[in-house]
């Protein structure tokens, strides 16, 4: 069942389902779907699993409505961006809270009832969903998760959360703050010299904070922290196996994304650059390692939000 505040994004999809679209066509799902009013219903059918597909800045609330509805066994699933299984669990309790990584799912909500995705599936080319326990053991509620997100596109369980976590982290980052503050889709940065340079070197702050911080990450676009890291620090070789890494992981895109960041500049609303570049920054501060790149887009970013300056590749030029 859906619960979501979009009153029309209910109402449609009541009436005719909702529609998911991806490269390789569409289809119609019929879905249970209420309001948010609705939701003390549920006292009478406890949630198993309530996954979280919020914005970042909306965990805490989210978390607080469900936690009287949860069953005796029920728990909290984080699938978002960013890392929100700590502020889950001081709602809900640790033992009752997991985490799902959405690996370059890309999507978008286009209008009530239709959900678009940028990529085609991962099948079993590339895992999609990795489910996890915040204490890294293989559980089997993760397991029957990950077989219940397998009718959608391919699931794993990983011991590794935080390693998974941090790797999406890496990715948005290196991509929200530069496609926010310029304007532009991942397919015109990657095809951008200067912006793919510039993505490379967000790439490298972000492994070297989630490293100081005792993650060991996960593979970024199907590369190693390691690569990332040589070719942030200027070797030539280590960069052109990115590149060319890089464009093969963008086969799978056949139309261009703008992350979640630049659909919210483009709607007017509040962006997650707090959780992604912000959050890279903030937990760089905590443990003496800076990543100045990712406070200066964080903050571009935020000025575009408030409507100080518009969002163009001019931003990028304090950059250079």
């Amino acid at each position: 069942m859906l619960v979501d505040a979009w009153g029309d994004h209910v109402e449609h999809i009541k009436g005719h389902g909702i529609r998911l679209a991806d490269p390789l066509g569409s289809i119609v799902v019929p879905v249970e779907a209420v309001h948010l009013h609705q939701v003390q219903a549920f006292i009478r059918d406890p949630v198993d699993i309530a996954l979280v597909c919020t914005k970042s800045y909306d965990t805490a609330w989210t978390a607080k409505m469900i936690r009287p509805y949860l069953s005796a066994n029920g728990c909290v699933v984080s699938v978002q961006n960013s890392i929100n299984e700590d502020e889950i669990a001081a709602i809900v309790g640790a033992e009752r809270t997991m985490g799902c990584i959405a690996s370059t799912i890309s999507v978008s909500a286009t209008g009530p009832g239709v959900v678009e995705r940028a990529r085609t599936p991962g099948g079993d080319a590339y895992t999609v969903f990795r489910v996890g326990e915040m204490h890294g053991r293989v559980t089997p509620r993760a397991l029957a998760l990950a077989e219940i997100l397998s009718s959608v596109d391919s699931a794993k369980v990983t011991s590794n959360l935080w390693g998974e976590r941090w790797a999406k982290l890496v990715t948005n980052s290196m991509h929200h703050g530069i496609l926010g503050a310029a304007g532009i889709s991942d397919h015109q940065l990657m095809q951008n010299a200067r912006t793919r340079l510039l993505a490379v070197k967000c790439a490298g702050e972000a492994i070297r904070v989630a490293q100081a911080l005792g993650h060991e990450l996960e593979a970024i676009l199907r590369m190693p922290a390691s690569l990332w890291c040589a070719a942030a620090a200027g070797e030539a070789a280590a960069l052109e196996q990115i590149e060319a890494g890089w464009r093969k992981w963008m086969e799978r895109s056949f139309e261009p994304h703008y992350g979640s960041v630049g659909h919210d500049l483009v709607k007017g609303r509040r962006t997650e650059i707090d959780y992604t570049c912000g959050y890279v920054a903030a937990k760089g501060a905590q443990v003496g390692q800076p990543a100045p790149t990712h406070a200066a887009l964080t903050a571009l970013v935020k000025r575009v939000e408030r409507g100080e300056i518009k969002r163009g590749m001019h931003n990028l030029n304090v950059f250079v």
